[in-house]
C-alpha cells in the first residue's frame, strides 16, 4: 500500500459506503443470517397472515442468503478498497461474483418455494 492511499480522506459518501453500509449491514446482515440458521426460520417481510418468518429448508435458504449477502457486502465495499490495489486482486473479484451467484441462486430457489405455497 502505498502511503498516500493509507493516508487520504475519505469523502462522506466512500465513508458511509464503507463502514456503514460495508462494514455494518453487511457485519449484521451475516451475524442475522447464521442466528437464524441455527434458529431454523428466518424474516420475509410482505408474507400473507401474522406469521412474516419463514421454516424448514426454505428458512434455511433464506438464511443462508442473509449470509451470502452480508459476506458479499463486506467484501466489495468493506474489504476490497481496503487492499490497496486499483482494481483489487483478481481472487476477490472471482469470490464476489462466485458469492453473488449463489446469493442469487438461494433467493431464486426461497421465492419459488414460498411464492409456490402462497
Amino acid at each position: 500500500m502505498s502511503e498516500e492511499h493509507e493516508h487520504r480522506r475519505l469523502s462522506r459518501a466512500e465513508w458511509f459506503k464503507r463502514y456503514v453500509l460495508g462494514l455494518g449491514v453487511g457485519t449484521a446482515a451475516a451475524l442475522y443470517g447464521i442466528v437464524a440458521m441455527l434458529m431454523g426460520q428466518a424474516f420475509l417481510p410482505g408474507l400473507k397472515g401474522n406469521g412474516h418468518t419463514v421454516k424448514n429448508r426454505s428458512g434455511l435458504a433464506l438464511a443462508a442468503a442473509y449470509v451470502l449477502g452480508g459476506v458479499y457486502l463486506l467484501l466489495r465495499l468493506y474489504l476490497e478498497k481496503r487492499t490497496g490495489f486499483a482494481d483489487g486482486p483478481r481472487w476477490l473479484y472471482w469470490l464476489e461474483n462466485l458469492i453473488l451467484a449463489v446469493f442469487i441462486a438461494t433467493l431464486v430457489y426461497v421465492l419459488l418455494r414460498v411464492g409456490a405455497a402462497q
